[in-house]
């Protein structure tokens, strides 16, 4: 399938529409990928007496997008208006644009070089743009992990004489960062849904304001799916988090946790926000349970990789949850001596290459870690630093080189529910999750904010969590 545009149309722009985070354990293998794409597709364009086009990183991160979202929803499908949107709000400077994408399953592997092949060989549209009058290019391909269906995309422009200029800031907000926040924990984090889901998600999760087990398995598992994470007291809907899931129009919703958490005349009257009607309550004995459960419902046999963090708090799981979330697994929790049998069982069906492993020593034992091993076979990495900060500080470095991030989230350490809201948009598109106190920067942060230099960071969350002094000197450390 094929569609282009030569004279883009105005639109209004949804204030504060966020790229969403990626995390993986080694720089990004999608911007390897589109120049792979934009290499092959030089070559046919080269075939037939065109010049060349740019690999370009604003580009390939739109392609980043449509290939997650893709994925997510399992659904070969154009949008353009997101293509359009996003790459305005990059800074790209178009005169016209195109987006071929692509569709496999059944192979060992996937090889960009099969998608230019069938691009080229279309009927369809496709080697017409890929032949067309375009300056520069990205691609990316991505994978759902239920269906093990493959989405490719490639993103087509015509740059407006030269290099995108940077897009202008607005005169009374620092280029660095801007804060997304509500009146409280269930405004903010529907105030960072409306900022990064349209409406008509295939699904969205709620989960109780008041504690944190139950969503800590959610971030990766919302990340796959395409859909926000939402917060409700147990016997009630806040009205901004209702008014939310009236805008989104979710194709069903998932609640989290049981009765204790959310009482059923909470999760019936959800129903009527789901266009299906549909709601089912994913929840278990106790968190470990429940998590494992998550991860069951969302994550096949053969998930590459698993993220194992304490049940018995928040901070390491809220960022290493996005770097899940782009790996394409589950976070399971464990405690600090001990691996409870529901996260052994999900451990042994999963059977991951890889086990990440969130924490010191003090925090998850070395026998845990060799438990684990044991189970799997499995090559087991840990990732800790002296405290949480430092911790989401390494798994930002254990994802990210230098210059390799557009966007940061920064949440509190000290409370739960903003990073719980964050983690699951954090998990979709490029952009560590890294975590502050109230009212200090730690000199960790303020360096990696430094070495990743991202165009913007989005603050989630009022002063009463991060103070206006912490903002400042966020914005004073990034370049």
């Amino acid at each position: 399938m094929s569609a282009q545009r030569s004279r883009p149309s105005s639109l209004l722009l949804i204030p504060f529409m966020l790229a969403t985070m990626v995390v993986a354990l080694a720089a990004p293998v999608a911007a390897a990928d589109g120049q792979t794409f934009v290499a092959f597709a030089n070559v046919k364009r080269e075939q037939n007496g065109r010049g060349p086009v740019s690999w370009d990183a604003a580009v390939d991160q739109v392609t980043v997008e449509r290939g997650n979202q893709m994925a997510a929803s399992d659904t070969l499908a154009h949008d353009m208006a997101y293509v359009e949107r996003r790459l305005r709000e990059l800074g790209v400077c178009f005169t016209g644009y195109g987006e071929i994408i692509y569709w496999e399953r059944g192979y060992p592997s996937f090889d960009p070089q099969r998608a230019i092949d069938a691009w080229y060989a279309s009927t369809s549209g496709h080697k017409e743009i890929m032949l067309g009058d375009y300056t520069a290019s990205g691609g990316s391909w991505t994978q759902n992990p239920t269906s093990r269906g493959i989405f490719a995309v490639m993103v087509w422009v015509k740059l407006c004489g030269g290099s995108p200029p940077p897009p202008p800031p607005a005169a009374d907000d620092p280029a660095e960062s801007v804060r997304i926040a509500g009146a409280d924990r269930y405004a903010t984090a529907a105030a960072l849904s409306a900022a990064s889901f349209v409406p008509g998600v295939p699904i969205a999760y709620v989960a109780t304001g008041s504690n944190f087990p139950d969503a800590l398995a959610a971030g990766p598992a919302a990340a796959q799916t395409g859909g926000p994470v939402l917060l409700v007291k147990q016997n009630e809907v806040p009205s901004a988090t209702a008014n939310e899931l009236a805008r989104l129009q979710p194709a069903r919703i998932v609640v989290l946790g049981g009765l204790g958490a959310i009482s059923d005349l909470v999760a019936n009257g959800l129903a009527p926000y789901a266009t299906s009607q549909h709601v089912v309550r994913i929840s278990g004995a106790d968190r470990f349970v429940t998590a494992a459960m998550i991860s069951q419902a969302h994550f096949a046999a053969g998930t590459p990789i698993v993220y194992v963090a304490t049940g018995a708090n928040f901070p390491d799981a809220l960022a290493g949850g996005a770097a899940a979330g782009l790996q394409g697994g589950p976070i399971l929790l464990v405690t600090a001596n001990t691996v409870p049998a529901a996260t052994a069982a999900e451990l042994q069906r999963l059977h991951p290459a890889t086990i990440v492993v969130l924490g010191s020593g003090a925090i998850i034992s070395d026998a845990v870690a060799q438990t684990m091993r044991d189970i799997t076979d499995a090559q087991v990495a840990r990732i800790y630093g002296a405290d949480r900060y430092a911790t989401a500080v390494g798994v930002s470095q254990a994802n990210y080189v230098a210059n390799g991030a557009t966007t940061v989230y920064v949440a509190t350490g000290a409370n739960f529910p903003d990073g719980l809201a964050g983690s699951p948009v954090a998990g979709s598109l490029p952009g560590p999750l890294l975590l502050v106190p109230t009212n200090v920067l730690p000199s960790l942060v303020a360096a990696e904010l430094q070495r990743l230099s991202p165009d913007t960071v989005v603050i989630l969350g009022g002063g009463g969590a991060i103070s206006e002094g912490v903002v400042a000197a966020i914005n004073a450390a990034v370049p």
